[in-house]
């Protein structure tokens, strides 16, 4: 099963996070405090590795104490099934046809609720039902004393079987409970015949029932079997390189092991040392064994860390001294033998997270969700970097959730994967894919990524475009992308599209390449300010006018921006669709962006949004473009360029060509003019 979706509720400081959509990878940002460590917790808690029920008193969240329950929903999952375990559902539910999916609620109570999708159809719960039966196994006035205190003893015996030994050991019993009700009827009490008939008739039914009720839990227990294990890692489960067998043997024998403890052992396991074995050799000092043990474990290690990290070559070399174990660590650069807790913080995290998932997927590193906690807290940037590559090496047969406020940490390559996290003290943290609607500070991480991301393209990329912002960007690389994979006209894969931040700011942006004696061609809206600016930059840095391109101007336009390009059916979709909960129902029509106005698309959406009386943001607009872009970003690829308007993919096609025909030095391979 892979994971689709999930959704938190009432756990610390999460009353609600909302749904959040999950891919192979999926990062969420956020500030300190806004709950990002909460939402893996209670994630974790799902379904790890060891047992870790969730804690009523500890975990509810604070304020709100009054509608504390056990019974009620912490982590609600919709996981997608592959075509075998579709397939093997469908044995038990075949009405609705093959079902692609099911959700799975965890209460704080440990229970799991189960509902098929996309019809919501399970196996129903026939539990009330057998006690409702039950409970109808009483005796009338007339009865005689005898029976209706037998049928009272049957009744209760029934229902605390049901409860705490199940619906297999109940139907177990019910010939039983039917042959005594038959011996305990007085025949000279005609009322005890009809009584005890009606009980045998209920007593029928709750064995009738039993037999669905043993269906519905083959089913769940064949989902929960597919359920992947929740792997949680935070900065705080590093082994420090040093142990002493006897003290953790003491603790574990009192059953108060520390966390140091269990992750000496894990690794003790992973590289193949038994801690019994290793504790008993200890006691006899029994040297040369353990030398070849310590040899062993060592070599396991060291393979196990292999490629892992970039920066350089590392060995791990094990020593034991009677009950004291340490692990030393060397590298091409320093060949002395070092301590591991003497290494880098950052190190030892990584150290102790490769042997922690390899242990934690039993050796196979697939069918798991990996929750990572801000990796990379104490790593270098370049570090950083390899953690993000390793990453994706984890993410191929599994799934990886990761927290971060950290530019480096964020995949420039990956924006439709970032969620944003957020708190407010009305509706507590809450998770949304809407990158525009979180405050400044959840902003940062990823706004301080795309100003690295656009600083560093402006010295590597040989063949650059220049676009006015990040919407711009969205657009274009996404439709290069999806006209590229069906081998239509697009945007050559050597340019780099870089976004300026506003039509001024482009200019600069493209005399800084200039100046580095870089291939540029800039991309203007055709509107006063895009205009202007390519006039200035015409006028002072460029002399051949031709890498200047106004977008009017390239298709034949008066006035357009790159919505523009997009059909006015097309693109309001998008903008309804983006802006369901604000709108509800009553959706933005046609007809109001068609009368007459401003020539430009956005501008007429912007004015029928302020026109509804819709809230300004930031930038006193009502409308955000930003925002239906994002959203365009994660639908297009997902869709059949045959099911985009022609006209749309055709002038997406003419634009490519222009730029790429206005690069210069792209047609021979050679630098700047």
């Amino acid at each position: 099963m892979r994971l689709k979706a999930f959704k938190v509720q009432m756990y610390r400081p999460i009353l609600d996070s909302g749904w959040v959509d999950v891919d192979d990878i999926t990062v969420i940002v956020g500030k300190n405090e806004s709950g990002k460590t909460a939402l893996l917790r209670a994630l974790h808690k799902f379904n790890p590795f060891d047992p870790d029920p969730y804690a009523l008193d500890r975990e509810w969240p604070r304020g709100h104490r009054k509608s504390q329950s056990l019974d009620a929903v912490v982590v609600t999952i919709r996981f997608e099934f592959d075509d075998g375990e579709s397939r093997k559902i469908a044995n038990f539910i075949t009405k609705h046809g093959k079902p692609t999916g099911v959700e799975i609620a965890k209460k704080y109570n440990g229970r799991y609720h189960y509902e098929l999708l996309p019809n919501n159809d399970v196996i129903r719960d026939v539990s009330q039902d057998i006690a409702n039966l039950l409970e109808q196994m009483g005796a009338s006035k007339a009865t005689s004393p005898e029976l209706q205190e037998f049928l009272s003893q049957i009744r209760g015996d029934a229902m605390e079987t049901l409860e705490n030994d199940g619906v297999a050991i109940l139907r177990e019993n019910i010939d039983g409970y039917k042959s005594s009700i038959t011996s305990a009827v007085q025949a000279d009490n005609e009322h005890d015949r009809s009584d005890a008939e009606a009980a045998i008739v209920a007593l029928n039914g709750v064995s009738n029932l039993t037999n669905i009720a043993d269906s519905r839990k083959e089913l769940e227990e064949l989902i929960y079997s597919w359920i992947p294990t929740f792997i949680y890692m935070d900065d705080h489960k590093p082994f420090q390189g040093s142990a002493h067998l006897d003290q953790i043997s003491q603790r574990r024998d009192e059953g108060h092991p520390t966390d140091e403890d269990k992750t000496f052992l894990m690794i003790l396991e992973m590289a193949g040392l038994d801690f019994e074995h290793e504790y008993q050799r200890a006691v006899e000092n029994d040297k040369e064994q353990r030398m070849l043990d310590m040899a062993d474990a060592s070599s396991a290690l060291t393979a196990l860390l292999a490629d892992h990290w970039s920066q350089r070559d590392y060995s791990v070399r094990f020593e034991a001294d009677g009950h004291h174990i340490v692990a030393f660590v060397s590298d091409e650069v320093q060949t002395a033998l070092v301590p591991l807790d003497e290494r880098s913080k950052g190190f030892q995290w990584f150290f102790s997270f490769d042997t922690t998932f390899l242990y934690e997927t039993k050796g196979t590193f697939r069918n798991a969700v990996i929750l990572l906690d801000e990796p990379g807290l104490h790593l270098h940037a370049t570090a950083q970097r390899d953690l993000l590559v390793r990453m994706r090496e984890f993410a191929k047969g599994n799934q990886l959730i990761y927290t971060t406020h950290m530019p480096f940490m964020i995949d420039i390559e990956r924006l439709d994967n970032i969620r944003v996290c957020v708190e407010s003290k009305d509706k507590g943290s809450t998770v949304s894919a809407d990158f525009y609607a979180a405050d400044e500070h959840a902003r940062f991480p990823l706004q301080a990524a795309l100003g690295l991301s656009i600083s560093q393209s402006l010295f590597v990329g040989p063949y650059n475009l220049v676009v006015e912002g990040v919407t711009d960007f969205w657009l274009l690389s996404t439709m290069a992308t999806v006209l590229r994979s069906v081998n239509l006209a697009s945007l050559d894969e050597r340019i780099t599209i870089t976004p300026a931040g506003g039509a001024t700011k482009a200019a600069y942006v493209a005399t800084m390449l200039i100046g580095q004696r870089l291939n540029v061609v800039v991309l203007f809206d055709s509107d006063v300010e895009g205009e202007t600016s390519a006039k200035g930059l015409i006028k002072t840095w460029v002399a051949n006018d031709k890498h200047v391109l106004l977008l009017g101007e390239t298709l034949g336009r008066k006035e357009a921006t790159l919505e523009d390009i997009i059909p006015d059916d097309f693109y309001l979709k998008s903008v309804n669709d983006t802006y369901t909960r604000e709108l509800g129902d009553s959706t933005i029509t046609l007809e109001e962006i068609r009368t007459d106005g401003p020539p430009q698309l956005v501008q007429r959406i912007e004015r029928a949004f302020a026109a509804r009386g819709m809230p300004l943001n930031s930038e006193g607009k009502a409308f955000n473009k930003g925002r239906v872009a994002k959203r365009m970003l994660n639908e297009l690829p997902k869709t059949s360029v045959k099911k985009l308007p022609k006209e749309m993919v055709e002038t997406f096609g003419r634009l490519f060509d222009a730029i790429n025909k206005a690069m210069p030095g792209l047609q021979d391979g050679a630098m700047r003019e």
